[in-house]
């Protein structure tokens, strides 16, 4: 269902899972940005002189590709021994060593005006869910550890090199949203299952869902408006939203909360109906999505 090609054939940049005659297993799943395009992704890893690689690339049309086998180490957030003290996540500092030796590394695909700042398209979130899932049961299958997803073994490179690269995977990671559904795939015994979920989240059933989801909340938000107890706090949750409204054609005049709920309530009409702008009101209304579901609105 997910695409997912090997491309590890020509990738030269990797190493054994071992260090002074012991040998490691994955145990964590760190996730980074590109900040370039897969096309360069495949490039750069190929080429020796880049003394570099990762695991997996994930694109932002959601299809994957493997560079190195999970029986070796992608050189993808190495520190030498003097660094790992500095490194934010506790599991670096007390495993010692090179975090390469026991971490499955994710190249996120996004570059300048394209997801350099951290912003997933759907295909490429789901895709990466996806990803998380399968690694875990190609690890349990290869070394019979189970990787329980949390904010403890799925980390972003910022986490382990806070120094040299503070922001990776982007200020925009949607952190909150990938351990919410990361749970949820916790919770599905296998792979197979757990693609069934991700291939309806990716229909066009689940579009309209999404669509008809966001349309209910905010009219929930819109009624408490004028609520003495709930009314401030239905505002600023409204105003969440503001960054997405130019994407919405809201016009012209100052954004208000009652204006933001008006304007998705206007394209869930248009949603409900058959006209020619149906699907356009639906591609607007899960525009609102991400933002929501990281603010917890949804």
């Amino acid at each position: 269902m997910i695409d997912m090609k090997w491309m590890g054939d020509r990738v030269p940049n990797h190493g054994p899972r071992s260090y002074k005659g012991r040998a490691y297993i994955p145990i964590v799943i760190v996730n980074h940005i590109s900040i370039g395009t897969m096309t360069s992704m495949d490039a750069w890893f190929r080429n020796p002189k880049a003394q570099a690689s990762s695991h997996f690339g994930n694109s932002r049309a959601g299809k994957i590709h493997q560079y190195v086998n999970l029986k070796r180490a992608a050189w993808t957030q190495g520190l030498v021994p003097e660094a790992i003290p500095r490194a934010k996540a506790s599991v670096v500092q007390n495993m010692g060593v090179n975090p390469n030796l026991y971490c499955i590394s994710i190249e996120n695909e996004g570059y300048a005006g394209n997801g350099a700042d951290g912003t997933l398209t759907e295909e490429q979130f789901w895709s990466l869910c996806w990803l998380h899932k399968y690694i875990q049961q190609e690890v349990e299958r290869e070394w019979g550890h189970h990787i329980r997803f949390g904010p403890d073994t799925v980390l972003g490179h910022y986490q382990i090199d806070p120094v040299r690269k503070p922001f990776c995977p982007g200020q925009n990671f949607p952190w909150v949203r990938l351990y919410a559904e990361l749970a949820i795939a916790e919770s599905i015994p296998t792979l197979e299952l757990y693609e069934e979920r991700v291939a309806y989240q990716l229909s066009q059933t689940s579009q309209y869902a999404a669509a008809f989801a966001i349309a209910g909340r905010v009219r929930d938000l819109a009624e408490r408006l004028s609520d003495k107890k709930w009314g401030a706090a239905a505002e600023t949750k409204l105003l969440y939203l503001e960054p997405i409204m130019p994407q919405l054609a809201y016009g012209d005049g100052q954004v208000t909360a009652a204006g933001i709920a008006s304007r998705v309530l206007q394209l869930s009409q248009t949603a409900m109906g058959s006209g020619k702008w149906q699907e356009e009101a639906v591609r607007k209304l899960l525009l609102l999505e991400p933002i929501m579901k990281e603010q917890g609105l949804l």
